[in-house]
């Protein structure tokens, strides 16, 4: 049932129109000021799709990902800065959340990510510490 919530919900090509409080997201989990600042300026676009039982989130933008996860499963992923951690993506209340904590002797910081479509624009809020970050996509 989650699965076909995605798809007719948060699937699809979403497009980067602006970020809020980036730079301080990205400051608290260790990136230097050059790369943060190449951040900000870089455009990204996010593909969520479901494939084979599985949700995979596909990033193009200033430092590439692709992940395939199973809902509710914990997995190995990496935060910006390639620190290791521990990750489970869950379907709740129609939001895409994503919990990550840091793996044993990792600098990585526990984050919540979540994921949600709202007046037709994805929001993706990612929570580290006291540090709230917003970025806005549009359907493509």
């Amino acid at each position: 049932m989650a699965l076909a919530e995605i798809e007719n919900t948060i699937a699809g090509v979403w497009v980067l129109q602006k970020n809020e409080n980036l730079d301080e997201y990205l400051k608290e989990i260790g990136v230097n000021f050059v790369l943060r600042k190449l951040a900000a300026a870089a455009n990204s676009t996010m593909t969520i799709s479901v494939e084979d039982g599985q949700v995979r989130i596909n990033t193009k933008g200033p430092k590439d990902s692709d992940h395939k996860f199973h809902l509710d499963t914990e997995v190995e992923s990496n935060d910006p800065q390639d620190n290791p951690m521990k990750a489970v993506v869950k379907w709740t209340d129609g939001k895409l959340v994503t919990h990550s904590k840091p793996t044993e002797g990792s600098k990585a910081k526990e984050t919540r990510v979540v994921r949600e479509v709202v007046n037709n624009e994805l929001i993706m809020t990612i929570y580290v510490n006291n540090v709230v970050c917003r970025r806005i996509f549009k359907k493509k």
